[in-house]
């Protein structure tokens, strides 16, 4: 019987003994679970992280691939309007090329030109009325000496041509009175001269006594009755008088000889 005691005893704590160690056993397996599930939820963070960076990477490299597409389509437009500027530009300096090939002939062909046209406006003011005769031959004398100027261009020496031409047509529009010295009676004396276009030139003495006409290459003396008329004409040029109907001496037009 006591052994049958001491047996159970034995048995009893070899049930206890089993079952801590199983208990133990079983702690350590769940905490062994419990740290790996720790590891891989650590190694899940960290992977999400690193999935979440290549997310913003893979974003940001995609917005750049827009912001740059959108620079190449800008830069493409650019180009196509800088082509159509280089060649309108290109077309432009060919016209340059036949306009400055153009004037290197025409400079070839004004300097005759000019030449001609100095020669007739001498010519004119020669046969013209004598007023302001001093002044328009030093225009012409000047006109021919610039020809020879080398420091003058042609475009500057035609432009002064045409002035010339554009003071004498001038001329012929104007109504003006000024003080210029002619023989009267065979003396020198100053007197009044009245000038109406290039359709009358007419003097006056200074104390009204006499008047004259140029006619027929020459003056010619005016009768009494003329004195009254052309000395109010003066006032008229002079502005000292309202513009009115004058009378004026004028001679018939004759017929051209050929």
């Amino acid at each position: 019987m006591k052994n049958q005691r001491m047996k159970c005893l034995a048995a009893g704590v070899l049930a206890s003994g089993l079952m801590a160690f199983s208990f133990m056993a079983h702690s350590q397996t769940v905490d062994s679970v419990m740290q790996q599930s720790v590891d891989n939820t650590a190694e899940l963070r960290a992977a999400q992280e690193r999935i979440n960076g290549i997310a913003e990477q893979t974003n940001n490299m995609v917005q750049q691939y827009k912001v740059v597409t959108k620079q190449i389509e800008g830069l493409k437009v650019y180009n196509a309007q800088q082509e159509l500027q280089i060649a309108d530009q290109e077309r432009t300096l060919a016209n340059l090329d036949q306009s400055i090939a153009n004037a290197a002939t025409m400079e070839r062909d004004i300097a005759p030109l000019m030449v001609g046209m100095i020669d007739a406006l001498g010519q004119f003011v020669d046969l013209d009325m004598p007023f302001h005769t001093e002044e328009r031959h030093e225009r012409v004398f000047k006109l021919r000496n610039n020809l020879g100027r080398s420091n003058l261009s042609t475009a500057e020496k035609f432009r002064q041509v045409l002035e010339a031409y554009s003071i004498e047509l001038e001329y012929g529009n104007a109504i003006e009175a000024y003080t210029e010295t002619v023989s009267v009676d065979g003396v020198e004396q100053d007197v009044n001269i009245l000038r109406i276009g290039r359709v009358a030139l007419m003097y006056q003495t200074k104390d009204l006594s006499q008047s004259a006409v140029w006619q027929n290459g020459g003056w010619q003396a005016l009768d009494d009755d003329w004195n009254a008329d052309i000395a109010e004409g003066l006032k008229i040029a002079r502005k000292q008088s309202p513009i009115n109907i004058m009378s004026i001496p004028v001679s018939a037009p004759q017929e051209a000889t050929r």
